[in-house]
């Protein structure tokens, strides 16, 4: 029999018996050459193995590790590697009849190879019924075939075959022969050894023939990145669920280098991504108008974004997009993956505005656009990007009374009533003359003395806030000096500045159906008013005073409960702008004229992410009942010696400090993140 006529049996044949037979090398000859298979083309195949069409529902789910413990559940398994091991050797066929004129080497290391897999298929299927599953007793996928079949080179083939499907078989091979063996499986446990060994062998040979085709001058991975055409990517040449074998893809003659951008990089194997991006200076580019007006950052604003641009990673989930000015080091993402972090996929923008002309991102269907913070350049970066999100997403456009809920200004006027007491108000001001009068009622209201602060109407963390009166006191400390914004007539708001006991914020979520919360956080406030870090502890009372705890229980934290009518309230003044996305509420407790306890129930509305909530999601990663400290400070040397935590036996941190953000790289700003087993442990 010729190779051409073994081919053509394995790849058109309808049953299975045929497809699997397994002829000696010495039996086929090279003579003959068959017609071309089109790009468009279906194997053959018996009507219960018929793999699923496009639009076709169904599909079995791969059985977790308890599962495995049941023999039903691993025939399930095999009948998965089954599918795929005769897709394999289907596709292995195509080749050889596609590419009739290939070096004689290739097509007979490519025949040798398909023998393998038919011998595999026959392993598994054996496998398969013996615990009790016919093979075609449930869906087959076709990603496999789709993504392999259209090949037009035989560089194409080994790219898509051998350094993906089949690199992805190295963690799966190695990974589930260890669990059938946990199982007492042994038998199955060392089938899927040889087929590991067989795998190593596979990789290695398309590895040989991809140097040798791939264009001079590319290293091997920017020429196989350069080489795979979406949806493949990468991403696809590792397991789902198993430990990446860095082990196995060396054997194979993979590169140190190749292997450890592999390791880091991540793109969707399907599900529909999210889209972040970090932009924490949205409230000065809003400051000068709908449109952003002129506005262009100062240096040291500029430096602080792109040193703290990374801390989208901890927002974002497996399989979504991160927005970045530039590429994170690989150093970093391999420090970030250890502490049990899953890493999103990168994408570099030309500017704070604009995609690059290549993105990838604008072409792909997305889920929802989860920028920090809407403003006017994210609504410009991210405009193209709305075509691709499904009707009804969350995303909302950018808008005056999207902006208008940003204004100090407005929020005084609206949530005003809502503080426990007159004397804490804000008061809006934009007339330079109105400020000795709007210091006078201040006083008149607390009935003394009290250091008065002017906040701008646009602002974020504290930045840009004024000492108007008050320079002497203790409590007004740190702000910057004299009246001169206010003086100029700037829009704003004043307020006093009180004994301060306790700075927290209530998160939430506003989506379609109103405000989702999802959890409070303890801040911490530095002199002038400043951000300086966030905790926080699964006991949001934990540590605190019995008065204050006492205090937050029964008095304040009922009024953050989503049927409260200050809730209701805010819940309809963001759907009235259309807003949906991430809020964050802050709030405090200080001391009044009698040194009784008050609080301020909302201090200011943010509606865009927050540090409040980067704690709380970062909380995920953490063991549970565990306590946090995220900081924002100057990178210091000793961050150096900040790269390990521990990690429990479900993978999350349970002590440690570690420097979220690549501070080898920063030019002068850094997040650091601090675990303890209790929130009275953390420094």
């Amino acid at each position: 029999m010729t190779i051409t006529e073994y081919a053509e049996r394995i790849l058109f044949a309808e049953t299975l018996e045929e497809k699997l037979e397994i002829l000696p090398l010495a039996d086929l000859t090279e003579d003959g050459i068959g017609e071309i298979p089109s790009l468009v083309v279906e194997p053959g195949r018996p009507l219960d193995l018929r793999m699923r069409q496009k639009g076709e529902t169904g599909k079995t789910q791969l059985p977790s590790r308890p599962q495995l413990i049941d023999e039903e559940s691993r025939g399930v398994l095999f009948h998965f590697f089954g599918n795929h091991e005769l897709m394999a050797a289907e596709l292995m066929a195509l080749a050889l009849l596609r590419f009739p004129d290939a070096p004689r080497a290739f097509r007979r290391g490519l025949l040798q190879t398909l023998r393998e897999e038919q011998r595999h298929t026959l392993w598994y299927v054996k496998r398969m019924e013996a615990c009790g599953v016919e093979f075609g007793s449930h869906p087959l996928s076709r990603f496999f075939w789709d993504a392999v079949a259209t090949m037009e080179t035989p560089l194409d083939y080994v790219t898509r075959l051998s350094l993906t499907f089949e690199q992805a078989n190295l963690d799966y091979a190695r990974h589930y022969s260890g669990i059938m063996r946990e199982a007492g499986d042994e038998q199955s446990g060392a089938l899927m050894e040889r087929i590991y060994r067989d795998e190593i062998s596979h990789v290695g040979y398309g590895l040989k023939w991809f140097r040798k085709w791939k264009r001079e001058g590319q290293s091997d991975w920017e020429a196989y990145r350069d080489s795979l055409v979406f949806p493949l990517s990468p991403s696809r040449a590792k397991g789902n669920r198993s430990e990446f074998n860095r082990e196995g893809r060396l054997e194979a003659g993979l590169g140190e280098d190749f292997v450890r951008e592999l390791a880091v990089f991540e793109r969707s194997k399907g599900r529909t991504p999210d889209v972040y991006w970090f932009n924490a200076d949205a409230e000065a580019a809003m400051a000068r108008g709908l449109d952003g007006g002129d506005y262009e950052p100062k240096r040291s604003v500029s430096e602080f974004v792109a040193d703290l641009e990374t801390l989208a990673i901890y927002l974002a989930r497996r399989d979504d997009v991160v927005l970045v000015r530039k590429q994170p080091g690989r150093e970093f993402l391999e420090m970030v993956r250890s502490w049990g972090f899953d890493l999103p996929e990168f994408e570099v923008v030309a500017s704070d505005s604009g995609l690059a002309p290549d993105s990838l991102t604008a072409r792909r269907r997305l889920r929802n656009l989860r920028p920090w913070s809407w403003e006017p350049r994210a609504a410009t970066l991210m405009q193209s990007l709305r075509s691709g999100l499904p009707v009804g997403a969350g995303a909302p456009e950018w808008t005056g009374e999207i902006r208008r809920l940003f204004s100090k200004v407005e929020q005084a006027k609206r949530f005003g009533r809502w503080s426990e007491e007159l004397p804490i108000y804000s008061h809006p001001t934009g007339d330079a003359g109105e400020t000795g009068s709007i210091c006078d009622r201040i006083h008149e209201a607390w009935e003394g003395e009290v250091p008065i602060v002017w906040k701008p109407e646009y602002a974020a963390a504290g930045r840009g806030f004024w000492l108007v009166e008050g320079a002497g006191c203790d409590l007004a400390t740190g702000f910057d000096g004299g009246p001169k914004r206010v003086e100029r007539g700037d829009s704003g708001v004043m307020e006093p500045w009180v004994d301060r006991v306790f700075d927290f914020s209530a998160q939430f979520e506003m989506e379609a159906c109103g405000l989702r919360r999802i959890g409070f956080t303890r801040q911490c406030i530095g002199a002038g008013g400043r951000y300086a870090g966030t905790v926080f502890s699964p006991k949001f009372c934990r540590g605190l005073d019995a008065e204050l705890a006492r205090f937050l229980m029964r008095q304040c934290l009922p009024r953050y409960e989503l049927e409260a009518p200050m809730m209701i309230e805010l819940a309809q003044w963001l759907d009235e702008a259309g807003y949906r996305g991430p809020v964050g509420v802050d709030a405090f407790i200080y001391r009044d004229r009698r040194g009784e306890l008050a609080h301020r129930v909302i201090c200011e509305v943010n509606p865009r992410f927050t540090m409040g909530r980067l704690a709380l999601d970062l909380s995920r990663r953490v063991a549970a009942g565990h306590a946090l400290r995220l900081r924002i400070g100057r990178v210091r040397p000793e961050f150096q010696e900040w790269e390990s935590v521990e990690l429990d036996r479900h993978g999350k941190i349970s002590a440690g400090r570690v420097v979220l953000t690549d501070a080898g790289s920063a030019s002068a700003w850094a997040a650091t993140l601090e675990v303890a087993r209790d929130v009275s442990d953390l420094s």
